[in-house]
């Protein structure tokens, strides 16, 4: 069985975008690498006009919550 410490190791967040509804969102998604798996994803409810906005955007909420540990 792995540590803790090779557990959160092997997670990543990952900030990406996705055309929706003629705008573009924020996607966070938490993959652990360790066991292939998706383990969270996020989406904005808000919509930004281009896909660097809501990639700056998303990047800022996914810095806020690694501020929340």
């Amino acid at each position: 069985m792995a540590s803790s410490s090779s557990s959160n190791e092997a997670r990543q967040a990952f900030v990406q975008t996705a055309e929706q509804a003629g705008g573009f969102v924020w996607v966070i998604a938490l993959v652990d690498f360790e066991t292939r798996e998706l383990k969270r994803a996020l989406v904005s409810e808000e919509n930004f006009a281009t896909a660097d906005a809501a990639r700056d955007a998303g990047t800022d909420r996914l810095k806020g919550m690694s501020n929340d540990r």
